[in-house]
């Protein structure tokens, strides 16, 4: 099962109307999923490369990707893994106006954009 189908499947969420199938998933989802998100994330991509409350240097083409999603935040945090050309990527974003709100963008990159 792919990151995205077990995401689905596994967590209560709001999915949002941009999401396109198993390529990409934007979703509300509520702080008390986080826990089970987390390792969820950790099995199909491994541990956060830019963790919440810290700053990270990205590879340029993971950045374009980062770029793509609207950036990151201090608070926010991002997984990502490549396999060849292909990346599959999460970013967390903790909402400021609700705290017990979050929203995961995830996806797989067919391929990794040029530097």
């Amino acid at each position: 099962m792919n990151l995205i189908d077990e995401l689905k499947e596994s967590l209560r969420m709001e999915v949002r109307p941009n999401s396109e199938g198993v390529d990409y998933l934007e979703a509300v989802i509520s702080l008390k999923e986080l826990d089970l998100l987390h390792s969820l994330l950790k099995k199909h991509i491994g541990p956060a490369t830019k963790v919440s409350g810290k700053e990270a240097s990205l590879p340029k083409k993971i950045q374009k990707i980062v770029d793509s999603l609207g950036g990151l935040r201090i608070e926010q945090s991002f997984f990502y893994r490549q396999e060849g050309k292909q990346v599959i990527y999460a970013a967390l974003w903790p909402w400021q106006s609700d705290p017990n709100r979050i929203t995961l963008k995830s996806g797989v990159s067919k391929t990794v954009p040029a530097a």
